[in-house]
């Protein structure tokens, strides 16, 4: 899987042009994210960037709104084909079907309700040998291209992501990170515990892990209330 037999130079000529050819954001890693999804012949795609510490993933590409969906539940729910691409460190493919409802219970049955059945191919972005983050892409059928050629292109791109780190929303978790140790102290609870009730809250408000942190950060929501 890790893009022997592809020929790169002909592939990221392709790459390139469709990169040249885009239009809209003028952030490089979204035209790259785009261009990648385009190529491999899917519908969506997204990347985000993980570390081992409790709560560390972020989102910072997504090029439309079911992938931010995808994204955004497996935040929430902490289980899901991008997480375990990260931690094996192995392209992970998902049917999203009823019939996976086993592997990831909660997050397969919202997706299916909120996108309908898809096939999420989620690539671990390790360019330098160690992964950093994952690149997600989906689509309603197969995707134009094999398993070899998506994970050159999620190396490609997040080869990008490291040489053009400035360019990226890298700030975008502060208020995470902020409402996690404020969750904390008012339950008297460890980190874990506290990111777990974070999740729990968004899950059970429908919104994303972001907006409830930044409720917390605000003071809207505070756990002694409760």
């Amino acid at each position: 899987m890790e893009g022997a037999d592809v020929d790169r130079a002909a592939v990221l000529r392709r790459l390139g042009k469709l990169v040249a050819a885009s239009q809209g954001s003028p952030r490089f890693a979204d035209r790259v994210c785009a261009a990648s999804e385009e190529l491999v012949g899917g519908q969506g795609s997204s990347i985000n960037v993980s570390t081992d510490d409790p709560g560390r993933r972020m989102t910072v590409v997504s090029t439309d709104e079911v992938a931010a969906r995808l994204e955004s539940l497996q935040d929430v729910l902490g289980e899901g084909p991008a997480w375990d691409a990260y931690r094996w460190d192995e392209p992970v493919i998902a049917d999203l079907t009823d019939d996976l409802g086993r592997r990831w219970p909660e997050f397969t049955r919202s997706a299916i309700a909120a996108t309908g059945p898809i096939r999420l191919h989620c690539f671990p972005m390790h360019p330098a040998g160690r992964p950093f983050g994952v690149y997600s892409v989906y689509a309603y059928g197969e995707l134009r291209e094999g398993g070899d050629v998506v994970q050159f292109m999620a190396d490609t791109v997040g080869a990008v992501l490291l040489r053009d780190a400035s360019d990226l929303p890298l700030d975008d978790r502060s208020a995470l990170y902020q409402a996690t140790g404020m969750t904390a102290v008012q339950l008297g609870a460890s980190v874990e515990d506290a990111l777990a009730m974070l999740r729990a809250h968004a899950f059970a408000q429908d919104a994303t892990l972001n907006e409830i942190a930044e409720q917390v950060v605000d003071r809207q929501i505070d756990f002694r209330d409760s």
